[in-house]
């Protein structure tokens, strides 16, 4: 059966997770997780005196039943005071399984029409979400691979990775290769170029060097004035 499970993701300043997660467990959340990353937004100044400068940001993930999407989306949006310029934006997507949340497993997907035919498309393809993982220090050149081909910012997040063309081991010391995850959201008709500049720009056919791929984004809400900037 399909479900109706949604993903939120909401981009906001640094400081500000913890009383937007308590907005939305009031509008019907759950929980939340908060991932720590760097936001590069074309209204933000990379450089201070000749220095980069840092936007640090929180990244919330919160797993949702699609019947609360809309109260969330304000509770979040009012709270991060996501489309004032500077502050943020947030997305959601359909999740097509969802595991550890017991009392949303039976839940119905309301995106099908009540006679049961297709999934109303109703702009569930407007945007993608593309999720990029490079070595890091490569980060940059997907920042400015995806700007160079329209797309307004990204966040960059940390991680570690290990692939199958990357060494394992030192001195039988396992290695982690440091990853950096960057999310860029774009409209679908920017899809193309964007991944093509990024793919470009990293060498992505060239083993371990990284990967990406596409997400459908159903609702993107805090947007300001019509740009896509993660600020």
């Amino acid at each position: 059966m399909n479900l109706n499970h949604k993903l939120m993701i909401a981009i906001v300043k640094r400081g500000f997770s913890r009383p937007v997660i308590a907005e939305a467990k009031k509008a019907g959340a759950d929980g939340a997780t908060i991932v720590y990353g760097e936001g590069v937004g074309r209204n933000e100044k990379p450089t201070f005196l000749g220095l980069p400068v840092t936007h640090e940001k929180d990244v919330i993930f919160i797993a949702i039943d699609g019947k609360n999407e809309a109260p969330v989306a304000e509770a979040v949006s009012r709270e991060g005071k996501l489309g004032k310029s500077g502050y943020g934006l947030g997305f959601t997507v359909h999740l097509s399984k969802l595991l550890g949340v017991p009392h949303l497993t039976q839940r119905p997907d309301d995106r099908r029409k009540k006679k049961g035919e297709n999934i109303m498309e109703n702009a569930l393809h407007e945007f993608q979400l593309i999720v990029t993982i490079v070595n890091t220090g490569d980060s940059q050149k997907v920042i400015k691979a995806a700007a160079d081909a329209g797309a307004e910012g990204g966040t960059i997040l940390n991680g570690r990775g290990t692939g199958v063309n990357e060494q394992q081991t030192f001195m039988n010391f396992t290695i982690d290769p440091e990853k950096d995850v960057i999310l860029t959201l774009v409209p679908s008709s920017y899809t193309d170029k964007v991944v093509s500049s990024i793919e470009q720009a990293v060498d992505l056919n060239a083993p371990g060097r990284g990967i990406a791929f596409l997400i459908d984004v159903e609702n993107v809400f805090g947007v300001n004035h019509s740009s896509l900037d993660f600020k």
